[in-house]
């Protein structure tokens, strides 16, 4: 995918994040299932386009975000989650937040890197069929309260 795809998915993804109930909704699978934020609004947004994920591109996905996520953005979140419940850590959360974002824009970028273009934006595919690649999320009631949340 080029750069401008990109650029409008992290557009696209940082405004839907603001969406209160799926922010909750994506946050809440990422502590309870090891939900990739990243992942799910990838997905999403690539359904609203038209593009169903064959199985080979989700374990290519799966496969490049795998030692991203566990050497880069879970240290990292750790490090930010200690820092936020002490007071004189304020700058360091606020620096390992934005940091954080910035590793997860990184991300976004590693995967649509994967991505080919020969996709139909003209075809309508629902948002489930996408987010039921997730291999996080295992349990039905996960895969129905993130499509749920996408739906608001």
């Amino acid at each position: 995918m080029d750069d401008s795809l990109h650029e409008t998915f992290w557009a696209w993804a940082l405004n839907r994040y603001e969406t209160r109930a799926l922010r909750d909704c994506l946050l809440a699978l990422q502590d309870s299932s090891g939900l990739v934020v990243v992942q799910a609004l990838l997905y999403a947004w690539l359904a609203e386009r038209g593009r169903q994920l064959t199985s080979d591109e989700v374990k290519t996905l799966e496969h490049t975000m795998a030692p991203w996520v566990a050497h880069i953005l879970q240290p990292l979140r750790r490090q930010r989650v200690v820092w936020r419940d002490g007071e004189e850590y304020t700058r360091l959360y606020t620096e390992a937040l934005q940091l954080e974002l910035e590793a997860e824009k990184a991300l976004a970028k590693l995967l649509c890197d994967c991505l080919t273009l020969s996709y139909s934006v003209s075809v309508s595919i629902s948002v489930e069929s996408n987010l039921c690649l997730i291999t996080a999320l295992s349990a039905p009631d996960d895969l129905d309260s993130l499509i749920a949340a996408f739906g608001q």
